[in-house]
């Protein structure tokens, strides 16, 4: 399974990288909202772990272009905003799951399989 995480904070992102890979997967990675939306409208992804609070462009914005563009891959939130109404929003813009952080790396890879079933 290819996966891009599109996450800002160094330690996490290398920590998801680390994990997916020793899971077997082929990973890309972005630093920020621009790189991310770039990565998955012209690389190949299976699924895509995307964080909300983005430097340059929030998450939702990412994820809205990306569906605006065509592109159908599942997409997992990944995030610390975890209220009701932002996991509906989350949803309703396109997200096929929504996970908030804190987290155990079992539960992400057993999302992402469900998310390519």
């Amino acid at each position: 399974m290819r996966i891009l995480v599109v996450e800002d904070e160094p330690a996490l992102r290398e920590q998801l990288l680390a994990s997916l890979r020793e899971a077997g997967h082929a990973v890309d990675a972005a630093g920020t909202g621009e790189e991310g939306l770039y990565m998955g409208n012209e690389y190949p992804v299976d699924v895509a772990i995307l964080d909300l609070g983005l430097p340059d462009i929030d998450g939702l914005e990412v994820l809205s272009q990306w569906r605006d563009a065509g592109r159908t891959f599942p997409v997992l939130i990944l995030t610390a905003r975890g209220s009701w109404n932002e996991k509906v929003n989350g949803l309703e813009t396109g997200a096929d799951d929504y996970l908030v952080k804190p987290f155990h790396m079992e539960e992400v890879i057993a999302r992402l399989k469900a998310l390519v079933r």
